[in-house]
């Protein structure tokens, strides 16, 4: 079965050359058949591509060990939902799967083309059969997910394999890998149609319209990963935080970033004309930043505890992003005087004027973060720390989330003062209100309470435009209030999963901003019976107990935990022995809540008495209480929501609204 994945991936690679040589000649040509075959073609790779990728998951899942790969990422003891996400745990694995991605992404072009929006995706298909090209090639002789292992060094096929990580064994690593993944195969369909627009001299809005669906969907994916993978990180990895600024981590969040960016950039052209420039630059800047996280992810150049191994395909990594950085800025100097744009900002209270910042504020946030993580490439510079980044990114930061509270009262051109004067004052004072009682409670940090007074700004401000819009419609159609808001997602869905979304980025920086300077710590080495404190909380260990079997051993404190004198349940952190890994690894006991999260981790143990291991032992913890680090995540759930109304077919659109001008 292993060889009949690979020859699915080599007659994928001839489909693809056949089609990318189609879609070139056709597109010039305007030769329908040619385009039509292309089409066939890229249909062909996708399924070859997809019969690939069921034979590699029918052995991760069957233990077929003869595989290097299984062998390396699988063992018996997985649970089958573990063996199914093995496709994407290793180099090999997760380049298939990109390429999986990339062809699913050319299928639905092609298939949902219809034949009068068809002018655009001849070149764009070009743009992704190449792509499609280049990660067949990878996985085909650098990465082969189905080779076997050497007969010099296994002449008997292994019974047991080495097994996954076991810090990948975790839920939100099912879903963190593969949604990153496939937001960067999709982001190849935008950046095509940008090149295809260029190429054909086609700048306006048409490649903007077929460009939007994909922008949301991809920048949706990104998002959520990112959030899946703070949360793997901050319920794995025994630290009690959930963002280092690893160079990896910003290699996810950059094109985020920039996509945001073009989101809004998008609406400005589509709405005004305007942005032309904005958007061509920005959908190539976000295809090369994601080849440029690949690079770092598998060429070892820099330092990251999520990086796969160095290998031989850094080179072709760096020939693609070399190639896409050249031809991405020769052809916007080949049109500039076409990317030129006759829209004026008449007035900087609109939302273009607040549009155009927040893109220079995004922008300008993925290019401090990027500078900062490749900095160590430059002679002489030093490795930028979490401490540099949260300087230079937080001021961006707390702007943006300000220009969200500002931009969602403003219509386009002319603002209704009345309108604009009354929600910022109530949103203020709603603010105020909030902020008061925070430092009632005592907080007085003013680093902490002026983000968060922002953040309570732009969540008010969002609510407050939406409530406006329903009791106009309400007073309009006589429907009743709950109507009028599920009609008006109905039939706007953009500018109400954007209030979403908005509102979900406010709700993670009071997350964020609650859990970065509120948070509380401390370590003790307790016997049985003895009790740590951490504000609220009594800690009382019980005992140490253990169990394992031939592959795993666990070792775990049994903890009583009270708050107030009050009890409130048993926490168990413990630590993993696994025969396949040197050392051990903590899994931390978490008590969640939006008000605060209990984190306890085990750091050691050893007996009391050497000579008598009944008396017990010592065990060392670190407690530490997050604030508010839930809200991180119950705004993720919230932006997820958000992106999903947006990406919804449009309803029938309607008049009634305050916000429409």
């Amino acid at each position: 079965m292993a060889e009949l994945g690979y020859i699915s991936l080599v007659l994928a690679l001839v489909a693809a050359i056949f089609a990318l040589v189609g879609f070139i000649y056709g597109g010039r040509e305007k030769d329908s058949w040619l385009n039509r075959n292309a089409r066939k073609s890229a249909i062909g790779v996708f399924i070859l591509v997809t019969v690939a990728v069921i034979i590699l998951e029918a052995a991760l899942l069957t233990h077929q060990f003869e595989l290097k790969y299984v062998y390396q990422y699988t063992s018996t003891d997985m649970s089958p939902i573990y063996l199914f996400s093995g496709l994407w745990a290793g180099n090999a694995g997760s380049l298939l799967f990109w390429t999986w991605m990339l062809t699913i992404c050319g299928y639905i072009l092609v298939m949902r083309q219809r034949p009068g929006k068809r002018e655009l995706t001849p070149y764009t298909m070009a743009i992704v059969m190449f792509t499609q090209i280049f990660f067949i090639l990878l996985v085909l002789f650098f990465s082969n997910p189905f080779a076997r292992l050497e007969a010099s060094t296994f002449p008997v096929v292994p019974s047991e394999g080495v097994g996954m990580n076991p810090l990948l064994e975790n839920p939100g690593m099912l879903f963190h890998p593969p949604t990153l993944i496939a937001g960067w195969a999709v982001f190849t369909i935008p950046f095509g149609f940008a090149i295809s627009a260029l190429l054909n001299n086609k700048l306006d809005n048409t490649w903007i319209s077929q460009s939007r669906r994909w922008v949301v969907i991809a920048w949706l994916l990104l998002g959520v990963g990112n959030i899946l993978g703070a949360w793997w990180a901050y319920a794995e990895l025994s630290w009690g935080g959930y963002w280092t600024w690893d160079p990896i981590e910003n290699a996810g969040l950059v094109p985020w970033l920039l996509s945001t960016a073009f989101l809004h950039s998008m609406v400005v052209q589509k709405r005004r004309g305007g942005f032309k420039f904005w958007n061509i630059g920005l959908a190539a800047a976000i295809f090369i930043t994601i080849i440029l996280g690949a690079f770092l992810t598998r060429s070892g150049v820099l330092q990251s505890k999520h990086a796969f191994l160095p290998s031989a395909m850094d080179s072709l990594f760096l020939a693609l992003l070399i190639i896409s950085i050249i031809g991405s800025i020769g052809l916007i100097i080949w049109r500039r005087k076409e990317l030129k744009t006759e829209m004026a900002i008449t007035n900087l209270v609109s939302r273009e004027s607040t549009f155009l910042l927040s893109n220079v504020l995004f922008a300008g946030s993925a290019v401090v973060i990027l500078a900062g993580t490749l900095s160590p490439l430059l002679p002489g510079s030093p490795t930028m720390d979490s401490t540099f980044f949260n300087r230079a990114v937080l001021p961006l930061f707390v702007s943006v989330i300000l220009l969200i509270g500002l931009c969602t009262a403003l219509g386009w051109r002319r603002p209704q003062a009345r309108k604009i004067k009354t929600t910022y004052f109530v949103s203020a004072l709603l603010s105020l209100v909030v902020i008061g009682l925070l430092v009632i409670f005592g907080a007085r940090e003013w680093y902490a309470l002026i983000p968060a007074f922002v953040a309570l700004f732009a969540i008010f401000s969002s609510i407050l435009v939406w409530i406006g819009d329903c009791l106009s419609r309400r007073r309009a159609l006589s429907e009743n209030f709950f109507h009028s808001a599920i009609n008006l997602v109905r039939a706007n869905r953009a500018r109400y999963g954007g209030y979403l979304i908005h509102m979900s980025i406010a709700i993670i920086a009071i997350g964020v901003i609650g859990s970065t300077v509120y948070d509380t710590e401390t370590t003790a080495v307790l016997a049985p019976g003895d009790t740590m404190t951490i504000k609220d909380y009594e800690i009382t260990y019980e005992t140490l107990l253990g169990s394992g079997d031939g592959s795993r051993m666990e070792i775990w404190a049994e903890l009583t935990v009270s708050k107030n004198d009050k009890l409130i349940g048993n926490m168990e952190p413990l630590k993993l022995f696994h025969r396949s890994y040197e050392g051990a690894m903590s899994k931390v006991a978490i008590r969640y809540s939006l008000v605060e999260d209990l984190y306890i981790s085990l750091t050691g143990w050893e007996p009391i008495d050497a000579d008598d291991l009944t008396k017990g032992y010592w065990a060392g913890f670190m407690a530490k209480v997050n604030p508010l680090i839930s809200w991180i995540w119950v705004g993720g759930f919230i932006l997820l929501a958000g992106g999903l109304i947006c990406y919804w077919p449009k309803g029938k659109k309607e008049p009634i609204s305050n916000s429409e001008e």
